[in-house]
């Protein structure tokens, strides 16, 4: 499969160009990259725009040519000035830097009270990310769990899963299933299609409804490009990916076809990971924890363990993944655009590594249970795990996410330049398809749970903007989404083949969620240096799930179907201040909010050998009021801020033990079980500080840093909150001189003792070291080279020291010394 992508890849690169014109001219900056959009005026009275490579055919022979373009100095060349290759000169000027994130249209970011964090492409392509999730870690200022090789739950200012928003292309992909755990959905973006992302720390509820309680995670992908004149555009790129630590290979190809009213953009990509091995170095014993050193097999339905042959080689973990992505624009006049979008992703089968670390307890004389972690495994005796508290095994011989399936058709229109009530209008509807799969299989049992999740995801956006004058500007819309999600699960007899029905994930009958909403925002600017924004959002969530059907019965629920009902009304003032020299001060007041979903209030699910995760038709909304702000100063060639934050939680949703019908175990098929459920435990606080600074110097280099701490605390129980990492931060010095690019970045994270964890984290030992999460630190390096305006070579190589570490929460180590190479071309 390598081998066809490197013939595809380089076929594409030598695919000639055939031109009947006079001559060719290149435009380039002094990156060496193509300029698109250069205005070339002959005394012939001829003009001509430069394509996206910077390419243009000239039809005449002028005697003198004027080159124009906004962000490039004037050139004027006489015929034989002109060279096949002619490099522009960048203005130095000051183009204000927008945002689109915040209120769902451009504004200056200067503007915006909330602290937002940017990646463009360039960024993103240089540190090489294996997937979507990487793209947020390789900031530094996102810490990003992972439970799985294919995985990645990021962490906003104490809050994950589904209490953080992702969205793309400005439709919300959070559902009625986003678990309250880890998720894994962002890697079902493919990085290379991302033409920009923004976070927003902090509620944004107000813009986004239900879920934006940390933060959004905004991604917007690459859009079709029109031509500017009548003649068929055409031009595309290929890139060849791989790296040592995970031996991934990557191919992606993508087209952009197009005339002056309509155009097409097209890609795809296919990523393959074997199984990830981690760092070889540890610098105390402590920081073995997570050698496998044991491996499982099948050999005629049975079970066996065996050493594993190499122990930093995470086994199983590998999987891959297609991906392709869409887009057809129609522009037929300059006020209106009409885009159709197609998104698809789908895997294979994706270990869950974690999982398959766990180990039984080891059984005493006297019966008692010791719990044990693989740290603990001295040898392998008669097909059992020798450790120093005695004999055990692997809990799960079999635990796999079957192919993760993502589709989306979404249609967009968008209006500008309108008269009346809006100046401009968007409206985007759409549906997206899910579909997840679980299947797990304990040691030495013969029954393999097979558990499919299937959502249709229907959604309406209409959002519109007004500026009523100089001062004063509105933001308002409407949403619907509309959630159907059907369940079944069954065992299969592996030696038999004989299938039974098993208690589904979620409701057996079918359940549906739906949301409406409406919203209105005001942006007034006081003076040019004070801007006032605030807004209002009401929402309402609606929610049934059915438990008629005859494998959900033997729950024995006293009900049928569990249905809610809930609204909620959000709020948010802010103010933006920035002065002549330098300062920029924001503070922001909001609340946000978190509608329970169906796997908050409906979901049935076995965390633990003794416990069962059962509805709870009782469970309230989460609110969150927050307040935070910024402080930050340009000073020449320095650049530093500060952001401090608090927020306090209302009806914080926590699994904790409950009762069931009065009882609190329960008892399906002869096994009893512990209940637990998820509850709202009254109030909880989370605080933090984040600061950086940036230092250009010698013109060619930048140091920059970041470090954000978090803290975290249920005060009804008075303890931790799972999602608050320890304090993390990053360290970047970075090089920029024309066709080269390169950096140094030094990733750094505190621990957390094992007694100061949370208590869901405390009760799952395979994930941390006897010390609890320990600190750790990682140096990288990243270059890349444009060795012409066609082609670029882009490498790098992370945990340069190839540290053993795993970050706080994650199931799966850190990747070892990973040596990476992109080649990427256009044509």
């Amino acid at each position: 499969m390598f081998k066809a992508y490197i013939n595809l890849f380089f076929a594409l690169l030598l695919f000639p160009v055939l031109s009947t014109y006079a001559q060719k001219v290149t435009f380039v900056n002094e990156n060496g990259e193509g300029i698109r959009g250069v205005l070339i005026t002959t005394d012939q009275g001829q003009n001509y725009l430069t394509n996206p490579l910077g390419v243009v055919h000239l039809k005449d022979n002028a005697n003198q040519y004027v080159i124009t373009h906004i962000n490039y100095d004037k050139l004027i060349l006489s015929t034989t000035e002109l060279t096949p290759t002619v490099v522009l000169k960048e203005k130095v000027n000051a183009l204000n830097e927008v945002v689109i994130g915040a209120n769902k249209w451009e504004e200056e970011k200067k503007e915006v009270p909330q602290q937002i964090v940017e990646f463009d492409k360039k960024s993103i392509e240089l540190n090489q990310p294996m997937t979507s999730a990487d793209i947020l870690s390789q900031s530094g200022e996102i810490f990003v769990q992972k439970s799985q090789l294919g995985g990645g739950s990021p962490m906003i200012r104490g809050f994950a899963a589904n209490q953080v928003l992702l969205v793309v292309d400005g439709v919300r992909m959070n559902n009625a299933i986003y678990r309250n755990g880890n998720l894994q959905n962002i890697i079902t973006i493919d990085p290379n299609t991302i033409e920009k992302a923004e976070v927003l720390f902090g509620p944004a509820s107000v813009m986004y409804g239900s879920d934006a309680l940390g933060g959004v995670m905004d991604f917007h992908t690459i859009q079709p490009q029109f031509s500017e004149n009548d003649e068929l555009l055409f031009f595309g790129e290929a890139k060849l990916s791989g790296n040592t630590a995970a031996k991934e290979r990557s191919g992606y190809l993508q087209i952009n076809l197009s005339k002056n009213k309509w155009a097409y953009f097209g890609a795809v990509s296919n990523t393959v990971f074997d199984d990830l091995s981690s760092g070889k170095n540890a610098p105390t014993d402590a920081y073995t924890f997570g050698w496998k050193t044991f491996t499982t097999y099948q050999n005629d339905h049975q079970d066996f363990v065996k050493a594993n042959s190499d122990i930093y080689s995470q086994t199983p973990s590998g999987y891959q993944q297609w991906n392709t992505l869409q887009k057809l624009a129609f522009r037929p006049n300059k006020h209106l655009e009409l885009m159709y979008t197609f998104s698809f992703s789908n895997s294979s089968n994706i270990p869950r590594y974690d999982r398959l670390t766990e180990l039984n307890d080891v059984i005493q004389e006297d019966g008692g249970k010791v719990g044990v972690t693989m740290e603990e495994i001295i040898g392998i005796q008669n097909n059992q795990l020798i450790t120093s508290s005695g004999l055990t095994t692997p809990k799960f011989a079999e635990w796999y996410y079957g192919p993760q399936l993502w589709m989306m058709n979404n249609f967009r229109m968008k209006l500008k330049e309108l008269d009346g009530i809006a100046d401009g209008l968007s409206i985007i509807a759409g549906h997206q398809k899910i579909e997840e799969s679980r299947y797990q299989r304990k040691f030495d049992d013969k029954d393999k749970l097979s558990d499919q999740v299937g959502l249709d995801l229907f959604h309406l956006n209409i959002d519109a903007n007004k500026q009523l004058n100089n001062e004063w500007e509105i933001f308002y819309g409407v949403e619907g989404t509309m959630n159907f999600v059907a369940s079944n699960a069954h065992t299969t007899n592996i030696e038999t083949g004989e299938q039974k029905a098993a208690i589904p994930r979620y409701a057996g009958g079918g359940s549906e969620m739906h949301t409406y909403a409406a919203y209105f925002t005001t942006k007034k600017r006081w003076t040019e240096h004070l801007t006032m924004t605030a807004g209002l959002r009401y929402s309402q969530t609606l929610l049934n799930a059915d438990y008629s059907d005859a494998v959900s019965q033997s729950l024995q629920l006293p009900y049928q179907d569990v249905s809610q009902n809930v609204g909620s009304l959000t709020g948010s003032l802010g103010l933006a201040y920035h002065s002549n020299n330098g300062w920029q001060l924001n503070t922001q007041i909001s609340k946000g909010f978190k509608a329970p979903n169906i796997d908050d209030v409906a979901k049935v699910y076995n965390p633990a050998k003794d416990d069962l995760v059962v509805p709870n038709s009782n469970l309230k909304p989460t609110d969150v009021y927050s307040v935070d702000m910024t402080i930050q100063k340009s000073y020449k060639n320095l650049q530093f801020g500060m952001t401090t934050f608090y927020s306090r939680l209302h009806n914080a949703m926590v699994r904790q033990e409950g009762t069931f019908n009065g009882k609190d175990s329960l008892i399906i098929d002869g096994e009893q079980y512990a209940v637990l459920m998820l509850q709202n435990t009254g109030t909880a606080d989370i605080a933090g500080i984040s600061s950086f600074a940036k230092y250009q110097f010698m013109q060619y280099f930048e140091l920059g840093g970041n470090v954000t701490y978090t803290y975290g605390k249920d005060l009804q129980n008075n303890t931790a909150l799972r999602h608050v990492p320890p304090v993390f931060g990053q360290t970047k010095l970075a090089f920029k001189k024309k066709r080269w690019a390169a950096n140094a970045v030094f990733d750094f994270s505190g621990g957390i003792a094992f007694e100061d964890l949370a208590p869901s984290e405390k009760g799952k030992p395979y994930l941390y070291s006897k010390n609890g999460s320990l600190s750790w630190w990682t140096l990288g390096v990243n270059s890349s080279y444009r060795i012409n305006n066609y082609l670029q070579v882009i490498g790098g190589v992370d945990n340069l020291f190839d540290l053993n570490y795993r970050t706080y929460s994650s199931g799966i180590n850190a990747p070892g010394r990973n040596f990476k190479l992109t080649v990427k071309g256009w044509f």
